[in-house]
């Protein structure tokens, strides 16, 4: 479906005319008037305003601190203006307009314009969507055990400094929490967090994502897009699994993290650098040293995004943090305006504070939202947590504790190497090597199972 654009402007002949030139490209709705603009606005989604200031019945400029206000926040509104005009077009930028054109354009270098306002309005909705999840579901942050009120003082003092953080911990652990608590409690709290997904994406499309491409850069780019670095200005870039960063992009990236400055894929070198002030975060369930002696990862790389590291501990060292969180799972994803409390038995928290929880809390929420699923009257039993049940569970369990006294003296690399080969041999024994049900099970996903058989060498 062709986007939408609503030309604002009276002179009949300038709209006839554009309407020409973008025919084929967008759909066109035109209004004469300031009022019949409204009109439009009030019964019409469109996806784009061109919006002339100098109307006979509204000023442009009232008309767009109407539709900021009253309409849409969203749409972006670019400015058509005559040369005599660019004083007044500060004061549109002040109320929200989005840019400006003066009306000598040529069909490409508008088209242009309206294609980066699409994209800048898709990344606003994603952003604010994001950030409005946060806020609403996930803005509690739980932190009864010592260890986690450390790293509670810790966010806190990193979100006020303009440095790059790694966040190391196991999956699980909350990674991506703790990530956006140091964008929310910094001075930028309003600006766009966006976190960029690797896995999903080969080299060449993680290396648009990040920097954006020019037109024509590969086969079907046939337009100019603007990357998350640049989208993110003033904000939080979130890189989970940085690990998997190929050679090449982790060498754009050192160029960018020193200079904070960019070039788009497909880019002119005549043209200077995009010039971006935005703080990375990065995040890993690796230990980057032995990445780099794999050659993984070049080592002026790990140097570069290791200066401030935010080591996060895994649940069995925080047993404080584990009813406290089920309690707020609970309340989470209990039905909106429910009265109903839910009951934790003495002998249930006993029960759940003992397990290890390989999965963290990524495990623990899971398994808070299946005992919900099938508890009766809210009453919580051992029956509801059927990971902790399960007799194979609890053989890995004490696979971990160890009944020897040469378990006890192990160091902990040595004991989680143990433990994990132990805890993924029986799980893909017992779902018979399927991969996906084992990965449900564990509350991992499948890419995070692959890599961790990978890092323990487990087929």
């Amino acid at each position: 479906m062709k986007k939408k654009i609503l030309l604002v402007d009276d002179n009949i002949s300038f709209t006839n005319d554009v309407e020409s030139l973008l025919e084929g490209r967008y759909s066109i709705v035109k209004a004469h008037n300031g009022k019949r603009a409204l009109e439009v606005l009030k019964i019409d989604h469109v996806d784009v305003i061109l919006l002339d200031l100098d109307l006979p019945d509204i000023s442009g400029l009232e008309v767009l601190k109407v539709i900021k206000k009253d309409i849409d926040k969203y749409v972006p509104v670019i400015i058509v203006t005559d040369y005599g005009d660019l004083a007044n077009v500060v004061e549109t930028i002040k109320y929200g307009a989005y840019d400006f054109v003066q009306k000598d354009f040529t069909v490409e270098y508008l088209s242009a314009k309206i294609t980066k306002a699409l994209e800048h309005r898709d990344l606003e909705l994603h952003v604010n969507l994001l950030r409005d999840t946060f806020k609403d579901k996930q803005n509690v942050f739980i932190a009864e055990s010592d260890k986690m009120k450390a790293i509670q003082l810790e966010i806190s003092r990193l979100a006020n400094l303009p440095f790059d953080v790694l966040i190391n911990g196991e999956t699980g652990v909350g990674k991506d929490r703790i990530a956006f608590e140091i964008h929310r409690r910094g001075q930028h709290a309003d600006k766009p967090f966006i976190p960029i997904s690797l896995r999903s994406l080969n080299e060449q499309l993680i290396e648009s994502e990040l920097f954006g491409h020019e037109k024509g850069a590969f086969s079907g780019a046939d337009s100019m897009k603007i990357g998350k670095l640049e989208a993110a200005n003033c904000g939080t870039i979130y890189i989970p699994e940085v690990s998997s960063l190929t050679e090449s992009l982790q060498l754009k990236l050192l160029h960018f993290m020193q200079y904070k400055s960019l070039t788009r894929v497909g880019h002119d070198p005549r043209k200077p650098e995009i010039i971006v002030d935005i703080r990375i975060i990065m995040a890993t369930n690796e230990d980057l040293k032995d990445v780099v002696l794999r050659r993984k990862m070049r080592e002026d790389f790990y140097y570069r995004i290791s200066g401030v590291i935010l080591n996060v501990p895994p649940l069995r060292q925080r047993k404080m943090d584990i009813i406290p969180m089920v309690q707020y799972f609970l309340q989470l994803y209990s039905a909106p305006n429910s009265t109903l409390s839910y009951d934790i038995p003495p002998a249930l928290k006993t029960y759940l504070e003992e397990y290890s929880w390989p999965g963290n809390v990524r495990e623990l929420e899971n398994s808070v939202k299946n005992a919900m699923a099938y508890t009766h009257d809210n009453k919580l039993t051992k029956d509801l947590f059927p990971l902790m049940n399960n007799s194979f569970f609890n053989q890995v369990r004490s696979d971990e504790l160890g009944d020897s006294k040469e378990d006890a003296l192990t160091s902990y690399k040595v004991a989680d190497m143990k433990f994990k080969k132990n805890y993924f041999n029986k799980l893909l024994k017992k779902t018979d090597g399927n991969i996906s049900k084992a990965a449900e099970v564990a509350g991992i996903t499948r890419q995070g199972l692959h890599k961790i058989l990978n890092s323990i060498k487990l087929d």
